[in-house]
């Protein structure tokens, strides 16, 4: 597919909308936990994995953007991801140490020895047996292993297009069933089967395919999938429904048209953009504002906690995140040696816990021509209206 008109800047509304769904499931599945009833715990699991197929999904945008543009394609992307993903979680971890923050509402303090500190510092608890001194923190470790991994899966794809992806998708679901007889170190291998499924939603054409089905049927796959995990964890199939799922949403994202609401398209895309914020600091807001003020007046409370899970992901985003993004390109830029003309500027980029970037989903025309789910030369797309709402 060829574009003949120029580029087009736009933001992905169904992504944002993903991403929006995702961080308000953690959210209110620890709000409900911490205010009484608890919700069922696959809801929570459903979140995260919704991280992972759209943090994969965003960051093949990214290769993109970094090998049109001729630069180094593993140094770039390993730069620009760990001033992405560690700088925030540094601060909010150096935070809880100093001011002895309960992990979690319902959970006490304990003192962690350096050991665990520097675990959580560095993100690698899940493969060493530290335990987290948050409870959101168990998730980065898994996005950090699979930084190191998905370039070698956006090669692949180039090279053998969405064939070769779903091949790598099987191999890693073989991984993830041997994985328990072999190390529990190698955890990451129950959630490999997750991430490849958005690479394989990139692969199938994610911006570039014609999208005939209206944007109601997105949602209604997101349902399906919350119902596949459901049914997976009452049937103790929990692995196997959570690898179908994933697939399913990946294989399926790129028939679906664009949200187009403009409040709700803005909506979803300040909660996609503050997402990582949330993530990380809205167990301490829930904290602070229904635990420590539990004796103060409801109207008290949940002013404070709906001041706090708005502001401090804010205030962090603009303090710390993109600072650090935008320094972290910086560095990028200065390393990276250009062997092709540079086709467009770098797009600025956004928290996504896993975080990933404010992807530019619409490309620049190319000479190269490829049909989508074959190994292209290069991946051009077609030229697409910008939603209302993007900037």
């Amino acid at each position: 597919m060829t574009r003949s008109a120029p580029p087009v800047t736009s933001l992905s509304p169904n992504l944002d909308f993903l991403r929006a769904v995702a961080v308000l499931l953690v959210y209110f599945f620890h709000l409900f936990i911490t205010t009484g009833p608890r919700l069922p715990d696959f809801l929570a699991q459903f979140g995260v994995i919704l991280f992972f197929v759209h943090t994969s999904l965003v960051l093949m945008f990214s290769l993109e953007r970094i090998d049109l543009k001729g630069q180094r394609l593993f140094a770039t992307f390993y730069i620009r991801r760990l001033f992405r993903i560690y700088p925030l979680s540094i601060v909010c971890v150096c935070l809880i140490v100093l001011f002895q923050l309960p992990r979690a509402p319902w959970w006490p303090w304990s003192q962690p020895d350096v050991s665990t500190i520097l675990a959580n510092l560095f993100l690698y608890t899940e493969f060493t047996y530290k335990p987290v001194v948050t409870s959101v923190l168990w998730s980065l470790p898994y996005e950090v292993a699979m930084y190191a991994v998905l370039p070698f899966c956006y090669l692949a794809g180039k090279a053998y297009g969405i064939r070769g992806v779903l091949a790598l998708w099987g191999l890693a679901v073989v991984g993830g069933i041997v994985q328990p007889y072999i190390s529990g170190r190698l955890g990451l291998a129950q959630f490999a089967p997750c991430f490849i499924a958005g690479v394989a939603c990139y692969f199938m054409g994610y911006g570039v395919r014609r999208r005939p089905l209206p944007f109601w049927g997105w949602p209604l796959i997101l349902l399906a999938a919350a119902g596949m995990q459901a049914c997976g964890v009452y049937y103790e199939y929990e692995q196997v429904s959570r690898w179908a799922l994933c697939l399913m949403i990946g294989l399926t994202a790129p028939f679906f048209a664009e949200l187009n609401r403009p409040m709700l398209n803005k909506g979803t895309e300040l909660i996609a953009r503050y997402s990582y914020g949330i993530y990380l600091t809205h167990l301490h807001a829930q904290w602070a504002a229904l635990v420590v003020l539990k004796d103060q007046p409801a109207a008290v409370r949940y002013s404070v906690l709906i001041a706090l899970s708005i502001g401090l992901p804010v205030a962090l985003y603009h303090i710390v995140e993109a600072p650090m993004i935008r320094l972290g390109a910086r560095l990028a830029a200065s390393l990276s040696t250009t062997s092709a003309p540079i086709i467009r500027p770098a797009s600025s980029e956004r928290a996504l816990p896993a975080p990933a970037e404010t992807a530019q989903y619409n490309r620049g025309p190319q000479s190269a021509r490829s049909r989508v789910g074959q190994a292209p030369v290069s991946r051009t797309t077609k030229t697409a209206p910008a939603p209302t709402s993007a900037r």
